[in-house]
């Protein structure tokens, strides 16, 4: 379903109005700017892919990085010119930099007309109202209390009450049938890890009903998915806050029970407290395949301690052990971050150690970057940037190595693929993913986007799998 498929039927007299949007950072923003779309074209908007003829454009940011408030800002410069050119553009900056910064961000950058936090979306049309009627920003940062489709006994503090919710499938950035789809089940984090930024620019957790995630999740897969990955910050602890009666697992069998899904996937899970119980829901559900994203940040027990992990090496190396039992093929990506305050090379080396035991998939790798009001920050035994550049070179040459390994170790299989997507710069040219999350290339003559096909594999390099269909 496409944004213009969605707007109201008043459109056919008044001409859409156009919004150009941009998305930095994680799937969470991903999935919360195709909430924009939707709530915007509820109120007359179409997806435009250029700023130069966007009524709206929105930037939708992420503040994991210094560099992404520079980049916020750097990106602000040239759309005022641009709205210098055009006056009746409207500028919105949306996601953690605006709940991060929040009004500083307005007095270094005033051609700003709305600033909302993730936490704020449904405000949106309001702030949009109130820009037009006064001329003057509009802002609004905060969190939410409760999802904006629980019931409001939850805010209460009464029992809750799961009740099905009619849900329309968001549009997609693309404005283009998606074969996979994002759909977050909570918000906020818990865990105050020490680097980072997220309990400060999403708030508290706070879980979405089954009824609510189901119900989305089947728009979804009647618009056009084959597959679903659903997006929390700590997706273990889905639940906590409706009570005992509610966890993960629960959630993940109602939603590998639709008939239409072909795959399901989660991210992120936190390994402090992940559970036997999904470990082996792997061996259990077919739809969960053979991969999981788990991240560790480091080997050395002594940073784990300092970044607040709540693991030790040996307690992720246990849960490791406990997927491997119930799917011994897994592949399992991670997340490390190096010269993290106080790191010495003996605790760099237990992180190439653990690298080395585990064997990755792959694994997204950060030099440590101080965020504004996090621990970390404030620790005086920063490591030097030129350290941190010759370690992070290190670990990608391993990581690069054991991935290279494992890819070309396919060679000869025979793998089902599930085809997303044909390529703009080779068309004809097909990619898709295995069981395993590893990424296929394949040349067909008809179509396979959306296709889950046999694909014996003929060749292999650090990054993807090249193909045949069988």
């Amino acid at each position: 379903m496409t944004v213009s498929e969605v707007t109201p039927q008043s459109a056919s007299v008044m001409p859409p109005k156009k919004v150009h949007i941009e998305t930095w950072g994680c799937q969470m923003n991903a999935a919360d700017s195709e909430r924009m779309l939707a709530i915007l074209a509820e109120k007359n908007y179409a997806l435009t892919h250029s700023p130069d003829d966007a009524d709206l454009v929105l930037l939708n940011t992420c503040h994991i990085r210094e560099k992404a408030k520079h980049k916020v800002l750097s990106r602000l410069g040239i759309l005022r010119e641009l709205k210098r050119d055009r006056p009746g553009m409207k500028i919105a900056v949306a996601g953690c930099v605006a709940q991060a910064e929040g009004r500083r961000l307005l007095k270094s950058a005033p051609q700003i007309d709305i600033l909302l936090g993730p936490g704020k979306i449904e405000e949106l049309p309001r702030l949009l109202e109130e820009h037009q009627v006064s001329g003057q920003s509009s802002i609004a940062t905060g969190f939410a209390r409760r999802h904006h489709h629980d019931d409001d006994q939850l805010e209460t503090g009464a029992s809750r009450v799961d009740v099905p919710v009619e849900v329309q499938a968001p549009p997609t950035l693309s404005g283009k049938k998606e074969v996979s789809r994002y759909v977050n089940i909570q918000q906020g984090c818990n865990n105050y890890c020490t680097f980072c930024v997220v309990p400060f620019t999403r708030g508290r957790e706070i879980s979405r009903t089954i009824s609510d995630i189901v119900s989305e999740s089947k728009a979804l897969l009647v618009s056009g998915a084959r597959e679903i990955t659903l997006l929390g910050q700590n997706v273990n602890s889905y639940g906590s806050d409706h009570g005992e009666t509610t966890r993960f697992v629960d959630l993940l069998r109602e939603v590998a029970s639709l008939p239409d899904l072909a795959r399901l996937r989660f991210t992120t899970s936190n390994p402090h407290d992940f559970t036997p119980a999904l470990a082996e829901l792997f061996a259990q559900e077919p739809k969960l395949g053979g991969y999981i994203h788990l991240p560790v940040q480091s080997g050395s027990d002594r940073i784990l301690q300092r970044m607040q992990r709540k693991v030790t090496a040996a307690e992720y190396l246990e849960r490791v052990s406990w997927l491997k039992a119930a799917r011994p093929d897994i592949a399992i990506s991670t997340d490390l971050i190096v010269g993290f305050p106080g790191e010495t090379e003996e605790d760099f080396a237990a992180t190439l150690d653990l690298v080395e035991k585990v064997r990755f998939s792959f694994s997204f790798t950060f030099k440590y970057s101080p965020r504004n009001n996090t621990p970390a920050a404030r620790y005086l035994d920063q490591v030097p940037e030129d350290v941190k550049e010759e370690r992070l070179a290190r670990l990608n040459s391993l990581q690069n190595r054991i991935s290279t390994e494992l890819n070309t170790a396919e060679i000869g299989a025979s793998r089902q693929v599930l085809f997303l997507y044909e390529s703009q710069k080779l068309p004809g040219f097909y990619y898709g993913r295995t069981d395993h999350f590893r990424l296929v290339r394949v040349a067909a003559e008809r179509c396979l986007t959306g296709e889950i096909a046999n694909v014996q594999i003929t060749d292999a390099n650090k990054t993807a799998l090249l193909g045949n269909l069988i």
